[in-house]
């Protein structure tokens, strides 16, 4: 039987990250003094996908975040690590 608690300290975990992600995505593209269109001619993801991603209007895979990372001069984990120190996971 799984650990429903566990479950949901696991699901309340992801909200957290999902929340954060889209101004952690803004305040790296401005720490970097990149416009969206700057960002966009740096890794490929268009404007309108970084805006809505800012925005909280969609939630990008893995694959659109290694793209914004690497424009941005950042890792994945580089990108999380931010989000983390704002609240992070919570130990046993």
């Amino acid at each position: 039987m799984p650990d429903t608690s566990r479950n949901h300290d696991a699901h309340d975990y992801a909200e957290r990250i999902r929340e954060r992600l889209p101004r952690r995505l803004q305040d790296l593209r401005e720490a970097a003094r990149l416009s969206m269109y700057a960002l966009w001619r740096k890794c490929g993801v268009s404007r309108d996908t970084i805006s809505r991603i800012e925005g909280g209007e969609t939630i990008p895979g893995v694959h659109v975040l290694a793209r914004l990372a690497w424009g941005l001069g950042k890792t994945i984990t580089d990108f999380f690590s931010g989000i983390e120190d704002e609240g992070g996971r919570q130990e046993d």
